[in-house]
């Protein structure tokens, strides 16, 4: 880093395809980096050029630098020669990768750039197709050779160190944009007084959104006077609704596609529900507690960083949909109950998982890659 300027500039690298949890998580942190200690740019990589993608967009629209870049196919190494030139005209110190294409990408135009490279690992699949277990795998291969990696949760960091990587690991937790969140005015709400229901994410296979549907059918056949709104998108979706169908409930069943202006339906829930199998420290959950919505998940590691039973929320095991109906019947019988965990719910992210206090973690880590940089 130049002495005469003490500025730190960070490439953002993800590989995006909608605006979804490792997005809005990369726009949080920029957001929150102070811009005269930190000049941040989200570089988006694209296969194709075929307009301006959903995450370039977003950044855009709240004021920060970003751009897609054009890679030319799935890894074309000559991409990163071209990404390390426009590095080097910016005065780029860090790279910092989201995924393992960007990771790939990330750790080879660093070296080239003579800049910095780290990762933030957001997680990986439950039950991925071999073609992403390869990929995936790679990019595990690829930790030992950055500078730093960042998992967002101590479950992601145990099974990085486990693996025997643990000199490069730094823990750092995920963080939510409170002031964004609470920006959002609240969608209309249907004029029923039925008890609302909401999923917010991908319809994707780790997600485990059946498990909702059986949970909303048993709950429909004990006369309970519920509605489920899923808001996202994914490859699933045509299954979703067909077994919506199939289990009669469709009539009870909202698919509003992908939102941008999600936070706004969240906020006309009486629970939000993520049933996942899988997650490092999912934003979703912390949104919802920022919004003081009473939250009920799946009892994985991740949603028991943010959840603590009948603290700051309900926990259900995976895949169980009668455990999932029962607490959801909790919360219906007992809304004074719901109320006191969401509001401590509320406190533990405002304390402990903001994306100010996250920023300011990246900022000391950034100046400390840098402390000996020529």
């Amino acid at each position: 880093m130049s002495k005469n300027d003490h500025r730190i500039n960070v490439f953002h690298l993800i590989g995006s395809t909608g605006l979804y949890g490792a997005e809005r998580w990369v726009l949080a942190l920029m957001r929150a980096l102070d811009p005269a200690r930190v000049h941040c740019t989200l570089v988006n990589l694209v296969d194709d050029a075929s307009g301006e993608s959903q995450v370039v967009a977003a950044a855009r629209s709240r004021g920060l630098h970003a751009f897609d870049f054009n890679t030319g196919g799935k890894f074309n190494p000559f991409s990163a020669l071209r990404l390390a030139r426009r590095a080097r005209a910016q005065g780029t110190h860090i790279i910092q990768g989201h995924g393992f294409k960007s990771d790939m990408v990330g750790l080879l135009t660093a070296r080239l750039a003579g800049c910095k490279a780290m990762t933030t690992p957001h997680g990986w699949s439950f039950e991925a197709d071999r073609k992403l277990q390869f990929y995936e795998k790679l990019d595990r291969a690829l930790f030992p050779w950055m500078d730093v990696v960042c998992p967002l949760s101590p479950d992601l960091a145990q099974e990085i160190i486990d693996s025997g990587k643990k000199n490069n690991v730094r823990l750092i937790f995920n963080g939510v944009d409170l002031d964004e969140i609470r920006e959002v005015p609240a969608a209309a709400r249907p004029a029923d007084q039925v008890f609302s229901i909401g999923y917010i994410g991908q319809l994707i296979d780790r997600k485990d959104l059946a498990t909702l549907l059986a949970a909303l059918q048993l709950l429909l056949s004990e006369q309970a006077e519920v509605r489920l709104t899923v808001v996202g998108d994914g490859p699933r979706e045509p299954a979703l609704l067909q077994e919506t169908t199939r289990l009669g409930i469709e009539d009870r069943v909202s698919f509003l596609g992908f939102r941008s202006d999600a936070p706004a339906y969240l906020k006309t829930f009486d629970a939000f529900v993520l049933p996942s199998l899988m997650e490092g420290i999912p934003r979703c959950i912390m949104e919802a507690m920022a919004c003081s919505i009473p939250v009920v998940v799946s009892d994985i590691p991740g949603n028991r960083d943010l959840v603590v039973h009948n603290e700051t929320g309900l926990l259900f095991a995976p895949r169980d949909s009668r455990d999932l109906a029962q607490q959801l019947r909790y919360l219906m019988e007992h809304p004074e109950q719901g109320e006191a965990m969401a509001l401590r719910a509320r406190q533990k992210v405002e304390t402990q998982f903001s994306n100010r206090t996250m920023a300011a973690q990246y900022t000391d880590l950034y100046r400390e890659l840098l402390r000996n940089a020529p």
